[in-house]
């Protein structure tokens, strides 16, 4: 185990926890991630008996914060009820869960408010139409007018965390979405990137062989990509692997985790994952002083 890994920290201030991170820019950061953040354990289902196959987290977006995820993996679908009140719901393989863009900027704003010196890459994937063509421009208009002061704009994506924080007291929040003429790109940086197996069961095997072949000749360039580091079992539905992320992304066991930039995980807190990448951050920041 690390000496990094031992150190006294609060994971929802792990960022913040050494002041050499603060060197590093988003295109740098070794990131955990949440993937599929918005479908957990404790949201409710319209369908019943669901939650065991489709629930990829432990709790909510506040908690996932809390317990270090820095890379929130969002998949939303838009719909229209009855009433022609339009809501931007979280959701998987179509699931829809009771987690909605509302509840994810609100308790984004708790957590930045407890722990204002934290970073947050809100990662929009997917942006599905639901009962009606998604609408972009209220996706953006909703997420511009409630986050506010506190998203980065897209022209600083290059500054590091500590310029960041010299630029502005509040500014905390990244944007990434897919490119579309409504979302204003002075605010939201390009899609994310994501490497997947392509395998919907993915086993450990096949998802160990993935990492391997993506980290032979990881995506380059300034914006961070995501990498699929999720098993899923037909009969289980998403499958802890925790000793496995512990093993594979262990800084002082390997170079895998030097070669990620978002480490997208279901189930993430019972790993070591936080630890791990807040470990290979302070190594890679570093070396680069050296």
């Amino acid at each position: 185990m690390n000496n990094f890994a031992l150190k006294n920290f609060k994971l929802s201030h792990w960022m913040a926890s050494d002041s050499i991170i603060e060197t590093l820019a988003l295109g740098d950061l070794i990131l955990p991630g949440a993937h599929n953040s918005g479908v957990d354990k404790k949201a409710t289902y319209a369908a019943p008996g669901v939650a065991h196959w489709v629930a990829c987290q432990s709790h909510s977006f506040y908690e996932q914060m809390r317990n270090g995820a820095r890379a929130i993996d969002a998949r939303i679908e838009y719909h229209v009820d009855s009433r022609g009140v339009g809501t931007f719901w979280f959701q998987h393989a179509g699931i829809r869960s009771s987690r909605s863009l509302e509840n994810l900027i609100m308790q984004v704003i708790r957590f930045l408010e407890e722990s204002p010196d934290e970073f947050v890459l809100l990662d929009f994937h997917e942006l599905k139409s639901g009962n009606v063509d998604f609408d972009h421009r209220e996706f953006g208009r909703f997420l511009l007018m409630h986050l506010g002061q506190r998203v980065i704009p897209s022209s600083n994506r290059h500054l590091n965390l500590g310029q960041l924080k010299q630029a502005s007291h509040v500014q905390r929040v990244w944007l990434a979405a897919n490119r579309h003429e409504a979302l204003d790109p002075a605010w939201f940086l390009q899609r994310i990137e994501h490497r997947w197996s392509g395998i919907e069961d993915t086993s450990v095997v096949e998802l160990e062989n993935h990492i391997a072949r993506t980290l032979q000749a990881p995506p380059i360039g300034s914006m961070p990509w995501s990498l699929s580091a999720t098993s899923y079992s037909i009969a289980l539905g998403p499958v802890d692997i925790k000793e496995h992320l512990d093993r594979w992304f262990d800084p002082e066991s390997g170079n895998w985790v030097f070669n990620c930039s978002i480490i997208n995980a279901d189930f993430f807190e019972e790993s070591r994952l936080v630890h791990n990448c807040r470990a290979a951050n302070i190594i890679k920041a570093q070396r680069r002083t050296k």
